[in-house]
């Protein structure tokens, strides 16, 4: 790497360093340390919130299946931004209702707490899985553009975001998070910006049309709409769905927006998220169209490969960090490498400060019975989030040869998710469910869906990639409604 590019990342990395300290260094107590003391603006949630999303999948995965297929993956952009609105006016009401420092403090209102700690352990190993593949795909694209050791870059990554997560908890996440989202989003324009220059936008348009890789959306299905993932209607109900789960029930993305002043200024945040997101997802498909124009009009022998079914194929997900490698002059390379990182640390920092709050907030503090100080709760959040660091990278580590990076990492958060969102659904919109029989309901859910997953991932039936977790919800859901609704008390919260 040259001095230039060099120079780039080590200032990039250092103003990481000092706005995480810088904003987060004040407030030892729990409300500070989990929500900010909901004193951080809606601009900064926004921010946040988009880089979140646009995680490492999405800036290595996305070009990829740009790449390699077309820009259907927009179709579930529909859904997911209906259900933004669906969050905002049901799911955001019932939390600032209860001023939770976790979302999972609802349930032990609405029903107790078998479904607080179920749903709080559901959290934390989905958390743990989906945030190890963004790892991964970090780890895995700095391992392609630079050559360096794929251990020790996951490693490094993790070290580099507990040192300002630790220090601030999330006011230092959400902070530094608005510079990533700026950093990354200005990588992305730069690389189309780049490959116009050096293929020119009518030869990108001419390839895609005629390789069909600029097609967003497919009305009918191609076969059963059992086996179809890319029919209009299946995707679009999975990213509704999905969204749901993903920003609804997962405490690494609500919490950002527990720290908003007020329930008004949350609602905007998720809801703005929602129309940046989708042009941002088509940017970085866009990238993967043009660099399969690229390649054709510039053949190149030294590009990934991988084996699939017996057959040698190009690897998609690594195309886009060997150009970053390979084709792009100094200066360029340093700014696209600091995106990289920006769509890394993004997703870490926040899944450490989510999962170790939720760790103390929702198991160790309710179940140690008696009271803790403040500054020790923060010293014990700051010891699990050391935790959570070594068994994302373990899991990272076991990963990498998972399968395509976008769709690996919808798969895996999707068994979880069907449990989570499902005994959420019970407490939002009707008035039955029991606090136990939620557990078997969760159980169930989500033992249905990674069933669904893994028989039809190893061919046994054939069966589109979105049904597992769309049967897993809805089975949650029905279940779980079938007992006669029990009278709950705010003050169940621990």
């Amino acid at each position: 790497m040259s001095l230039i590019d060099s120079s780039i990342v080590v200032l990039y990395l250092s103003a990481v360093l000092f706005i995480g300290i810088r904003f987060g260094k004040r407030g030892e107590s729990m409300e500070g340390y989990v929500v900010g003391g909901r004193q951080v603006p809606w601009l900064a949630v926004l921010g946040s919130l988009i880089a979140t999303e646009i995680s490492a999948a999405t800036f290595l995965g996305t070009p990829g299946v740009g790449y390699g297929e077309n820009m259907g993956y927009l179709q579930m952009g529909v859904g997911s931004l209906m259900a933004r609105f669906a969050i905002a006016f049901i799911f955001l009401g019932a939390f600032y209702k209860l001023r939770c420092l976790s979302i999972y403090q609802y349930l032990a209102d609405r029903f107790g707490g078998t479904s607080h700690y179920t749903a709080a352990s559901f959290f934390l190993l989905s958390r743990v899985m989906a945030s190890s593949v963004r790892l991964m795909i970090a780890s895995t694209g700095l391992h392609v553009i630079l050559g360096l050791p794929f251990g020790w870059t996951m490693i490094g990554f993790a070290l580099l975001c507990l040192a300002y997560a630790g220090v601030g908890g999330i006011k230092a996440v959400i902070w530094t998070d608005c510079l990533q989202a700026i950093v990354f989003l200005a990588a992305g324009i730069t690389m189309i910006w780049m490959l116009h220059d050096l293929v020119g936008w009518s030869e990108i348009i001419e390839v895609g049309r005629a390789s069909g890789r600029l097609e967003i959306f497919q009305w009918s299905t191609e076969g059963s709409f059992w086996t179809d993932p890319n029919w209009f209607l299946l995707a679009a109900v999975f990213g509704f769905i999905n969204t749901l789960a993903m920003q609804g029930t997962d405490h690494d993305f609500t919490q950002r927006m527990l720290t908003c002043r007020n329930i008004g200024q949350a609602r905007k945040s998720i809801i703005l998220s929602g129309f940046v997101s989708l042009p941002v997802a088509a940017l970085f498909l866009l990238i993967g169209v043009g660099l399969y124009a690229y390649y054709i009009q510039f053949p190149d022998s030294s590009l990934p490969m991988k084996l699939a079914e017996g057959v040698y194929t190009v690897d998609s997900d690594k195309v886009f960090p060997h150009f970053i490698a390979t084709a792009l002059p100094n200066g360029l390379k340093g700014l696209l490498l600091c995106g990289v990182l920006a769509a890394a640390m993004s997703s870490l920092d926040s899944a450490l400060a989510a999962l170790s709050s939720s760790v103390v907030v929702d198991l160790y503090r309710p179940l140690l019975g008696k009271e803790i100080s403040a500054a020790r709760q923060v010293w014990i959040a700051r010891a699990f989030m050391g935790i959570v660091a070594i068994a994302l990278v373990s899991i990272a580590w076991a990963l990498q040869h998972g399968g395509q990076f976008i769709w690996l990492a919808f798969k895996i958060a999707g068994v979880t998710y069907s449990g989570l969102l499902g005994v959420f659904l019970i407490g939002l919109l009707s008035k039955r469910g029991s606090d136990r029989w939620n557990l078997l309901s969760m159980l169930l859910g989500s033992g249905i869906t990674a069933t669904l997953l893994f028989l039809s991932e190893n061919g046994v039936i054939d069966l589109a990639w979105q049904w597992p977790m769309l049967f897993g919800v809805t089975f949650t859901f029905l279940i779980g409604i079938l007992p006669k609704g029990e009278r709950m008390k705010a003050d169940r919260i621990p």
